[in-house]
C-alpha cells in the first residue's frame, strides 16, 4: 500500500496576524507545525497484537460475587488485541488521551508526556471484532492532541489540545497555546486537509460536538467553556471558568467540570442559547489536580472520575440529593477516567488496571458488584470509553487494550 506523507504549515498571511482566527493549513513544504498522514497498512498494523484470549475478573470487595454480575446480565469480556502506542520524532511512545467509538470505527488520540509538545490520531477498524487493523494515522509534530470527536458519518473529525505558543504564528496576546482543528476523512483515510483556530488559553482538554456547534473545554488560567461554529470553527459564545478540565452534553443543556488546586470541584450547567450557567459545588477537593477527571453524560446520570474521591453519578433533575452512585477509591492508584453503557460503569484506575461496577440499584448509592482487570502491571489506564459492543481502555504510553462485551 502507497505511504502518502503530507506536510502541512500554519503560517498565516500577514493581514490575519493581527486577530484570533480559524485558518485552513495549507502544503507549503515549512519545516515548523508539520503534520504527516500514513496510510501505509503493513506498517500501521505492526502496532496491533491480536490476543483473543477470555478476560479473568478478579473481586476488589467482600460484597461482590459472581451473582452481581449475573444481575447485569451474565455478559464476559474477551481480550480482542493490543495496540502500541505510535513513536514521536525521538522514537519515544506517545500516550493515548481519549477514544471515540461510532459504528464499526474506533478513533484514538495521543500526545507526548512532558513540557514539549507532539501527537498522533489512529483510525482502528473493528468490522471484523476478531481482527482489528488500523487504516489510517496522522501525526502531529509540535501539538498535544488531548480529545477529539468525529462525526457521526465518520467524514469529519474535530480535536483539540495545545501546543508551545512562541512556535505558533497566532497572536500572542489572545493565544496561550490552546488549538481546535478540523480534519476530513474519506474511506477511513485522514484527507490532505486540516483547518484550526486558535483559543485563548493554555490547552484544549475536551470537547464534544452537539447539533451544529462544537463545545470545547480549555485551561488552566484564561480558559473555559467555548461553544464553536463547525464548519468554521469560528468562537460562538463562552463562559470563561479557569482551569475546566472537561465537557458533555445533556439532554437540553451542556455540562461542565472545573476543578481549581485546592479548590472543590465543580460542576457547570450551560445554557449557551440563553447565556445561562449554574453551578453544582461538590463537597470535596481532587488529587492529583492535574489529574485527568473525565466526565461522560449517560442515562440521566453525570458521571465524574475524582482522582482520589473515586467516580461518583450525579442526576441533577431538580429533585433531593443529586448523588445516585458512587464508587469509593479502591487499590493503590485513582479514577482517572469513566465510562457507562448497559448495566456497567468502567473505570480506568492507573496502575489498578480496569474497574467495572454494576450499576447502582435505586436507593443504594454504591454498585452491587465492582471488577478489576489488570492485564499490564506497569501500564496505567487513564482512560476509557464503552461503546455497543467494545470496550477500549487506554493505558497511556503502553497504548490501548480492545475488549469486547458478550
Amino acid at each position: 500500500m502507497k505511504t502518502i506523507k503530507t506536510i502541512f504549515n500554519l503560517t498565516l498571511m500577514a493581514a490575519l496576524l493581527g486577530f484570533l482566527g480559524s485558518c485552513d493549513i495549507l502544503n507549503n513544504g515549512s519545516e515548523d507545525n508539520q503534520i504527516s498522514v500514513t496510510d501505509d497498512l503493513q506498517k500501521l498494523n505492526e502496532r496491533v497484537s491480536i490476543v483473543n484470549e477470555p478476560v479473568e475478573l478478579d473481586t476488589t470487595s467482600d460484597q461482590t460475587s459472581t451473582a452481581a454480575m449475573a444481575k447485569g446480565n451474565n455478559h464476559t469480556f474477551t481480550h480482542v488485541a493490543t495496540v502500541s502506542s505510535p513513536l514521536d520524532g525521538n522514537g519515544e511512545p506517545l500516550s493515548a488521551t481519549s477514544i471515540e467509538i461510532r459504528a464499526n470505527k474506533i478513533y484514538v488520540s495521543y500526545h507526548r508526556n512532558g513540557n514539549s509538545y507532539a501527537g498522533a490520531i489512529d483510525i482502528i477498524d473493528v468490522k471484523d471484532e476478531s481482527n482489528p487493523k488500523i487504516t489510517s494515522l496522522v501525526e502531529f509534530t509540535d501539538t498535544d492532541i488531548n480529545a477529539l470527536e468525529i462525526e457521526e458519518d465518520g467524514k469529519k473529525l474535530w480535536y483539540t489540545g495545545g501546543r508551545d505558543v512562541s512556535k505558533t504564528d497566532y497572536n500572542e496576546e489572545t493565544h496561550k497555546g490552546a488549538v481546535v482543528g478540523k480534519l476530513k476523512i474519506d474511506k477511513d483515510v485522514f484527507e490532505d486537509y486540516r483547518k484550526e483556530t486558535p483559543l485563548p488559553s493554555y490547552s484544549g482538554n475536551a470537547l464534544v460536538d452537539h447539533s451544529q456547534q462544537l463545545y470545547v473545554a480549555s485551561g488552566a488560567t484564561g480558559g473555559g467553556f467555548f461553544e464553536l461554529n463547525k464548519d468554521d470553527l469560528s468562537i460562538i459564545n463562552q463562559f470563561n471558568v479557569d482551569f475546566a478540565k472537561y465537557i458533555d452534553w445533556r439532554k437540553d443543556d451542556i455540562i461542565g467540570l472545573s476543578l481549581m488546586n485546592g479548590e472543590k470541584a465543580k460542576f457547570n450547567i450551560m445554557d449557551f442559547k440563553k447565556d445561562d450557567m449554574n453551578g453544582f459545588e461538590t463537597n470535596f477537593t481532587v488529587t492529583p489536580a492535574n489529574g485527568k477527571n473525565v466526565i461522560e453524560h449517560r442515562a440521566a446520570i453525570t458521571y465524574g472520575a475524582f482522582g482520589n474521591q473515586g467516580v461518583k453519578g450525579y442526576k441533577f433533575d431538580g429533585g433531593g440529593d443529586p448523588l445516585v452512585y458512587e464508587f469509593d477509591p479502591q487499590g493503590e492508584d485513582v479514577a482517572n477516567a469513566v465510562s457507562a453503557h448497559g448495566n456497567y460503569v468502567y473505570i480506568a484506575h492507573g496502575t489498578d488496571g480496569l474497574i467495572i461496577t454494576t450499576q447502582a440499584r435505586s436507593p443504594n448509592k454504591e454498585p452491587e458488584g465492582i471488577y478489576s482487570w489488570d492485564n499490564d502491571d506497569e501500564a496505567s489506564a487513564n482512560f476509557v470509553k464503552a461503546a455497543g459492543k467494545f470496550v477500549i481502555l487506554a493505558n497511556g504510553t503502553d497504548g490501548l487494550k480492545i475488549l469486547k462485551k458478550e
